[in-house]
């Protein structure tokens, strides 16, 4: 179920939540909101996935991570890295962290946004992404739900500070 569909069926049926004001509210959050909440739900949403993802995920999820590794530029890198979050997220096997991910992806995806990850994410900076990624998949495969959390807070604390010097 999408993002607008939850939020429209849970303002039919409360009567009073109106869902264009929620979605405004949404999508004009800061890039630094975006990056604390990330921070928040992330790790948990890696530590979850070890216990939900099928071997087919995982495979996957790493297919991702080689092709953001394999990336030259920003715009193909940060397609997979996407697709490589969407896929944890998608992992957990849980409809309302999925919908808390469309939802960031969308605010991901708007110009401000991208205006800071040009300025700020280097090769190197994508490289050292890239291997913070492998951890994560090397812990999700591994079934290690304590490393796949640490791993994935580390990541989103080396973008935020990154994004954010």
């Amino acid at each position: 179920m999408s993002v607008l569909k939850i939020l429209q069926s849970i303002g039919a049926s409360e009567g009073t939540t109106d869902v264009g004001v929620i979605l405004q509210r949404l999508t004009g959050a800061s890039p630094m909101d975006v990056m604390n909440v990330r921070l928040i739900i992330e790790p948990q949403a890696a530590a979850a996935a070890v216990s939900n993802a099928t071997v087919a995920d995982i495979e996957a999820i790493r297919h991702a991570h080689d092709m953001a590794e394999a990336q030259d530029d920003l715009d193909g890198f940060e397609h997979w890295d996407g697709e490589f979050h969407r896929l944890i997220y998608s992992a957990t096997r849980n409809e309302l962290l999925m919908s808390l991910e469309e939802i960031l992806d969308v605010i991901r995806k708007r110009p401000q946004w991208l205006r800071i990850k040009r300025a700020h994410v280097t090769d190197a900076k994508r490289q050292h992404y890239c291997r913070q990624h492998a951890e994560i998949v090397a812990n999700i495969a591994n079934r290690n739900a304590n490393g796949a959390e640490e791993a994935m807070r580390q990541h989103i604390v080396s973008v935020l500070n990154g994004m954010f010097p």
